[in-house]
């Protein structure tokens, strides 16, 4: 069966960065040319990661583009062997340019207030706006430039694989959001470019799409045997990514002091009704200026530290790798901690610095950054072999693999860390102050 044009790798096309041209038809330039998707070039791929890593600037435009050139790429070996319609792969390539559609500026850092007791909490994910982005302003210009149904395309951005009736929806949103999916194959490597770092880059990712194929029943990408080695390469490339990069310790001070100086908005009843929808008019900068625009206010402390780059420190880190029970079950008490919890924990912090210091504590000079809650488990990769002895086919990655069981391990136990920072002026009042009965005394008060 002949597949639509967009799966010719020949013809015109958009250059970006370490990659080569993502073809773009007519039809595609339609939608790409769209108010929604060109939004997306004023708002940062990585968010705050331009204060650590200055060359961080790319935006969310770039890697639509980018998903795109993935998903065909990953389309042309996976559409005939899956039996897939021009139908689904128009609508599988228009979830892939649109999956991000959604992104407002510091999505991930404003996602994660869920843990404060403001208003914030009601932001909705950037998967949900997508969707109704997607059924609703787009969904014209999807019916008569591709011919698809926006409301299966925001399917595939919505909701997981596993939870879709069509073996050939099924297929297409595991492509989107899965163990091994284009968003990542295409993020881990642009991010690296842009940062200039190689951990991003450390896999195949030609060899690893050419490996992809449908699941015995069609309803999941899988990897065929020769794709191991790049799957477990993969694996370890994201791995690094989260633990070098994306929640480097002063990435994740940048981040608190987003959610701090937004918290603050929220607590003095400034966050407008329609804050969600405004969101989505703000660039990075645009954001930030609405942010700090009360004089006076702490939020507008933050933001202009944050343009300063007068960073808060590190004082204390905790992980589940540490050997010590009593720094294990500050962990726990924090990583599990309810926002009312939460702020009882910060109070009893800021009154050991309090007697540390001799100097009173305002509400952002202590920030506890704790991670997300949603990336303990790494979704599964499966590979698949043509004869086995055992009479099995199909394995999960970590079964064969001695890197795979200990990168998920040490995800969790190393990479996801719980940190105390404190502003500069405490940083500095804390200079001479013995580290270790400090960090004693914080550890009585987290525990008692």
């Amino acid at each position: 069966m002949p597949l639509p044009g967009e799966l010719d790798p020949y013809g015109p096309g958009i250059r970006l960065p370490g990659q080569n041209d993502v073809r773009v038809t007519e039809r595609f330039r339609a939608v790409i040319d769209a108010p929604e998707v060109q939004r997306l070039r004023d708002v940062r791929q990585l968010g705050p990661i331009h204060l650590v890593y200055p060359g961080a600037t790319h935006t969310r435009f770039e890697h639509a583009i980018g998903a795109l050139g993935m998903m065909q790429a990953a389309l042309r070996n996976v559409a005939p062997k899956a039996g897939l319609n021009d139908d689904d792969v128009l609508t599988g390539l228009a979830a892939a340019l649109l999956h991000d559609v959604g992104h407002y500026p510091f999505a991930h850092s404003l996602e994660a207030v869920h843990r404060r007791r403001s208003a914030t909490a009601r932001l909705p994910r950037h998967e949900a706006v997508a969707g109704a982005i997607i059924a609703g302003s787009l969904g014209p210009l999807l019916r008569s430039a591709l011919g698809v149904d926006p409301e299966r395309v925001a399917r595939l951005v919505t909701v997981h694989h596993s939870r879709h009736d069509a073996p050939a929806d099924a297929l297409l949103a595991s492509l989107i959001s899965s163990g091994v999916d284009i968003d990542k194959l295409d993020y881990l490597a642009r991010d690296s470019v842009h940062l200039g770092v190689a951990y991003g880059l450390g896999f195949d990712s030609g060899r690893l799409l050419q490996a992809l194929q449908p699941s015995d029943d069609g309803r999941r990408v899988v990897v065929a045997a020769r794709g191991r080695v790049p799957a477990e390469l993969f694996t370890f490339a994201r791995y690094l990514m989260f633990s070098e990069v994306y929640w480097h310790h002063t990435v994740r001070a940048v981040s608190a002091m987003v959610e701090a100086a937004l918290d603050d908005v929220a607590a003095r009843g400034a966050l407008p009704a329609d804050f969600a929808d405004r969101l989505l008019t703000f660039s990075d900068d645009a954001f930030l200026a609405w942010l700090g625009q009360e004089p006076g206010t702490l939020a507008n402390g933050l933001v202009r530290d944050l343009r300063a780059r007068r960073l808060h420190k590190r004082l204390v880190t905790y992980s589940r790798a540490y050997a010590e029970p009593d720094k294990r079950a500050a962990y726990d008490r924090l990583y599990l901690a309810s926002s009312d919890e939460l702020a009882v924990l910060h109070a009893r912090a800021a009154a050991v610095l309090e007697g540390a210091t001799g100097m009173p504590l305002g509400p952002a000079d202590l920030l506890i950054d704790t991670p997300p809650r949603d990336k303990d488990q790494l979704e599964p990769i499966e590979i698949v072999y043509g004869d086995d002895v055992s009479g099995k086919r199909v394995y999960r990655l970590d079964e064969l693999s001695s890197v795979v069981p200990g990168v998920s391990q040490d995800f969790v136990k190393v990479v996801k860390k719980i940190r105390l920072f404190v502003s500069p002026r405490v940083h500095a009042a804390l200079a001479h102050v013995p580290p270790l009965p400090l960090q004693a005394q914080l550890l009585e008060a987290l525990l008692a």
